[in-house]
């Protein structure tokens, strides 16, 4: 073979191997996506942000680090609620993990009181606004739910990320729907996910091969998007935002990919 037709060779042969293994992993997250359980998938969960690390900028880091909670707000997050948070406003931030977006919210000047389910990440970040002068502004929560503590605020920040760790469409909606109650018209919702293109094969493969195997086991659907990684995350395409969003009595102003997936809406 002559030295181009040699490369074109290659070139498509490893073309078929990069496709060929995207599939293989697929099939292979699918199927444990589809044999874990809820309640096995919310163990991983708690686990991950309460024992396990995680990586930002190249640095790995603990959700319940003392130095990472008092890291301030990330770029985007800053951006984000100059442009569209009410100055001095309450603001309730669920999600709240360590406490991180509760503490910088407090030093800006807003009105902050978080939730979070992972009782682990509620000890630390209570210990930490206590020692800071900022008592009863971290509290525990139920998962996947806003919190029904009653209380109206003047904006919702979604901590970060965690918007995407809800399973379920529904789930997702009903706790928009929730936070739509607690907030006067127009005010403004700040929420974070991974995003996903359309017509990415790997999440049509790994869907269908986990609804497979729930399907034999008579257990709850996935949906295209839903994915394993250290737990369960759900990644979203900005249309599948929009639309939730819609259903939950907002309406989407801000749309980002970069340099982290967020959206800002404000309540219809």
């Amino acid at each position: 073979m002559g030295g181009e037709r040699t490369l074109r060779a290659y070139a498509r042969a490893n073309d078929r191997r990069r496709r060929a293994l995207n599939a293989f992993n697929a099939c292979f997250d699918g199927f444990w996506l589809g044999m874990l359980d809820r309640d096995a998938l919310d163990r991983l969960d708690e686990h991950f942000y309460g024992v396990g690390h995680d990586e930002m900028a190249g640095r790995a880091f603990s959700y319940r680090d003392d130095a990472h909670n008092r890291s301030g707000l990330q770029d985007w997050e800053r951006a984000a609620i100059e442009r569209h948070f009410p100055a001095g406003g309450r603001v309730i931030v669920t999600g709240a993990g360590g406490g991180r977006e509760v503490l910088a919210l407090l030093e800006r000047g807003f009105d902050a009181v978080g939730y979070e389910p992972n009782p682990a990440l509620v000890a630390a970040g209570t210990g930490l606004l206590r020692e800071l002068g900022h008592p009863d502004r971290l509290r525990d929560c139920r998962r996947d739910a806003f919190p029904d503590s009653g209380e109206r605020g003047d904006a919702v920040l979604v901590g970060w990320g965690s918007y995407m760790l809800i399973p379920g469409r529904e789930r997702r909606v009903a706790f928009l729907r929730t936070a739509r109650a607690a907030l006067p018209a127009g005010a403004p919702l700040l929420c974070s996910f991974f995003v996903r293109l359309p017509d990415a094969r790997y999440f049509a493969i790994h869907a269908g091969t986990a609804n497979a195997v729930r399907r034999l086991r008579g257990r709850e659907r996935v949906e295209v998007g839903d994915t394993l990684a250290e737990n369960f995350v759900h990644r979203f395409t900005r249309e599948e935002v929009e639309r939730e969003l819609a259903l939950g009595g907002f309406r989407m102003v801000e749309f980002e990919r970069r340099p982290y997936g967020h959206a800002v809406a404000v309540a219809a």
